[in-house]
This record gives C-alpha cells, structure tokens and sequence, in this order.
C-alpha cells in the first residue's frame, strides 16, 4: 500500500503544480504599468503624409497565396518570416519550396515559427530538417514543448509576417495553409483572412524610417532570445528527401503558373496607395504571462474615434479590459460596431462557448453587434477608425491575445486604405445578422441564420461550466 500512497502524493504534486503555476496566472488578467500608459500618446499614430511606406490590402485567398509567392521569389538578399500555423497541404508545400529556391539562389532565410502549433515539429519533422539543414536557411522554434514546466504550457508565438530585403512586408492574421488559400479542389472549409502588403518606397537610401526596420528589431530580439531554440540543422536521409521533392513540386508550379513569376510589370507604387503612417507595435515576447500593450494601444486609439469604429475578429471573448472599451466606446457619441462569428459557423469550440457566456455582456455595452453566417468563416482581425484609421494585424479580441500570446498589429494612417477596408467590411457585413437586445436577430433582415449543429450545440453545452470556473476566477 505504501508505494500507492507515494504515487498518489506525487500526482497530487504535479496537479498542483500544474494548477498553481500553468493554468490560475493565466486566468487573472493583468493590466499595463503607469510607466508603460505614461508613454502613449495617440497622435504618435498620425502623421501629416506622406511617409516613406506604402501600402495595399491583401484580402481574397488567391490574393493571399500569390503575393507571398510573388515576393518571394524577389528575394535578392535576406528573407525573414514567422508564423504561428503552417498546416501542411498543397500550398504549404509550394510556399516551402519557395523559401528553398530562395535559399538556393543565395537569399538568407531566417523561420520562426511556434513550437506547439507551428506544423514543422512532432511528424513533420522532415519538413524541419529538409528547411533547417539548407546552408542558407536558419530555423527556429518559439517555446518548444516542456511537460516539465507547466507555466511555459500556455506561450504562444502569434505573429504572421514575410519581410522581403528591407523593401516589403507582408503582415496580417492568416497562417499557412490550404484552407486560408483556397487551391483548386479544395473541400475545406476556409478562414477568410487579410494580410498588409508595405512596400517601402525608400529600400534603395539609407534612410530607416520605414516601419519594415522596426519588425526587423523585433525579430533580432526575439531570435537571440532565451525563447527560441534552434534545433533542426543537421542534414537527415529524411530531410534530404523531403527537399528535393518540395523543389521539384514547386519548378513544376514556377512551369504551369508562369506569370506568377514576371517581375516586368510590378509597379508597386501602382498596387499600393499613400499612408501619412505605418506605426507596428506588439506585446511582449517573453513565454508567460504578458503586460498586454498591444491590447492597451489599440483600447486607445478605439476610445479617440470621432466619428466611428468596426471592429472585426473572429473571436470575442470578454475580459475587464476589453468588457471596459466596449462599454466606452457604446456610451460615445459614435457609430460602433463588432463583426464576429457567429456560433454555428466558428470553427473553436472552446471560444464558443465563452462568446455564448459573455454575448449579454456584449450587447449591454451599446455596441452594435453583427455575427456572420458564412460562407466559409471569418479568421480576419482590424479595426477601423472614423474614415482614416486602419489597425490590421494578428490580435483577437480575447485574453490570449491580450496578456498571453505574443501579437503584432499595424496602425495604417491612411484615408485611401482605410475606405478599402471599409468596403470589404461592409460585404462581409452583408452576410451577416445584427442582434438585438434581446439576443435574438433583429426582424427585417435578407441574410438568413446559419442553423446550429447538433453537434456544435453539444460541445458549446459541455465546454460552458469550464467557461464558468475560468471565468469565475477572474
């Protein structure tokens, strides 16, 4: 019997561990330091134009697969990308075999992606070991798994980004993967997304005032950071094979899809349109618990609206901080507005569940409140200011994203931008449903409501009491 009791204490042990140092940080949720809100002045977002970065709205799926692959293969010098997702499928495969030809023509590549969800870890290592064996590519993992420590369970790298040289970026929220965009027999269902293209109009001067320079100072810290590691750069059977066959795919691609390709015609101050500002800003990139900045810099420039705000995510989910801002912004004199999913067509069960919790709350903040029907599901995140200010990036209206995960945005002033984001809103708004205050959907509308599945409605119920014991301990 004494051996059981040993055994049963030892469990015990680890229970608590894992309760007191990986899951309670996590549910208390924390707000920005005096010195840190001492710091933000919302006209540092503003600018008298224009500046030296230019911009465009990268928003269909094939939009979204041709611009990386385009910018790509202009790689003349250096290529640096992170992203939380690759989901392996035809065009992951492609985007890889990009970065490889890249790399063989002399481009250095540095890939960062996260440890737990980043696609290139677990049984596609040969994925790894065929990117991080090449001479020319550098790759590395954010907070790898460690069953271990339980309080580095919850850190997330959330970023998505391609810096092409010190000439574009390419930032926004999709991952990387068949279902953000769309190849030919695709059976997926898709997460619409959108992406900024910046081009930096100055890339051939010394002059460092583009916004692509501060991503890449993020980057250099993160890289040398004790939150990386690096371990996939021995040359493996496996990975040999797995490059040879992803360059392959992707010359019979670069054959087939030859226009793709022709770098005659790019004329990007053509594709792109005047901005007064880009400003990038971030959370914190340490593994653990954050000082949610990003989240604090975006409340700001939301409270400064005049006019107006649309807020879009795919996921809302209530904490102090965020429940705060939207009861600001609907005791304002503005037109203010949230965009979600609704709950027969988002794809987290998890966040359904809180969304279901927290949708009352919601709408006795005053904001309007409009849940998409599909087709398809929203994965997109801006917010868009009065008729000048766009805020595009990775950050959900959630407490990941908050104080958890590490985030990326970028504040475009840009009249020209912002009525382009505001069309594209406007039709995903055109497929969805206003709710009333009762919760119900507002009579008089054409769009019809989504039915919820059995299933769906199943796991929403059995997720919601966890909701409630998380939420309760907040």
């Amino acid at each position: 019997m004494q051996p059981k009791k040993y055994l049963l204490a030892a469990l015990t042990l680890a229970l608590l561990t894992v309760i007191l140092t990986g899951v309670l940080p996590f549910c208390i949720p924390r707000s920005v330091t005096e010195a840190f809100a001492d710091t933000v002045s919302v006209s540092q977002f503003y600018g008298d134009g224009p500046c030296v970065d230019r911009v465009a709205l990268v928003e269909t799926p094939q939009e979204g697969f041709d611009t990386r692959i385009h910018i790509l293969d202009e790689a003349q010098e250096r290529i640096d990308l992170s992203y939380y997702a690759m989901h392996m499928g035809q065009t992951t495969d492609l985007f890889l075999g990009a970065l490889l030809d890249a790399a063989d023509r002399g481009v250095q590549v540095r890939i960062l992606v996260d440890g737990q969800f980043g696609g290139l870890t677990y049984s596609h290592r040969d994925y790894a070991a065929a990117l991080g064996s090449h001479p020319n590519i550098s790759l590395k993992l954010y907070n790898p798994p460690n069953l271990l420590k339980p309080w580095t369970w919850n850190g997330r790298l959330h970023d998505k980004y391609i810096l092409v040289d010190n000439r574009l970026l390419l930032l926004g929220g999709r991952n990387i993967g068949d279902k953000y965009f769309d190849p030919e027999g695709c059976d997926l269902t898709l997460s619409y997304d959108r992406d900024v293209l910046v081009y930096n109009t100055a890339f051939a001067d010394a002059n460092r005032d583009s916004v692509l320079y501060r991503l890449r100072e993020y980057l250099d810290g993160l890289w040398e950071s004790g939150s990386v590691t690096e371990p996939f750069s021995q040359e493996t059977k496996k990975g040999i094979k797995k490059r040879e066959a992803l360059l392959e795919n992707y010359r019979v691609f670069r054959e087939e899809q030859a226009s793709l390709f022709d770098h005659a015609q790019d004329d990007y101050e053509l594709w792109t349109c005047e901005a007064n500002r880009v400003t990038f800003f971030h959370n914190d990139t340490q593994i653990g618990k954050k000082e949610p900045k990003a989240g604090y810099l975006l409340g700001q420039l939301l409270r400064d609206a005049k006019d107006s705000v649309t807020l879009q995510s795919p996921y809302v989910i209530l904490d102090p901080q965020l429940e705060s801002l939207l009861r600001d912004l609907g005791e304002k004199d503005i037109h203010a507005s949230l965009l979600t999913n609704s709950v027969a067509v988002s794809p987290n069960p998890l966040a359904c569940a809180a969304y279901s919790r927290d949708r009352k709350a919601i709408l006795s903040t005053g904001v309007d409140l409009w849940e998409y029907q599909g087709p398809n599901t929203l994965h997109a995140k801006s917010y868009l200011i009065d008729d000048r200010m766009a805020v595009v990036g990775s950050f959900n209206l959630d407490p990941r994203s908050d104080f958890i995960d590490t985030e990326l945005l970028l504040a475009i002033d840009s009249p020209d931008f912002a009525r382009q984001l505001a069309e594209v809103q406007s039709g995903y708004g055109e497929k969805a449903l206003r709710v009333g205050p009762d919760g119900r959907y507002l009579p008089g509308q054409d769009t019809q409501a989504l039915p919820l599945s059995p299933l769906k409605q199943a796991m929403v119920w059995a997720l919601t009491p966890v909701i409630w014991l998380v939420k309760g301990l907040t």
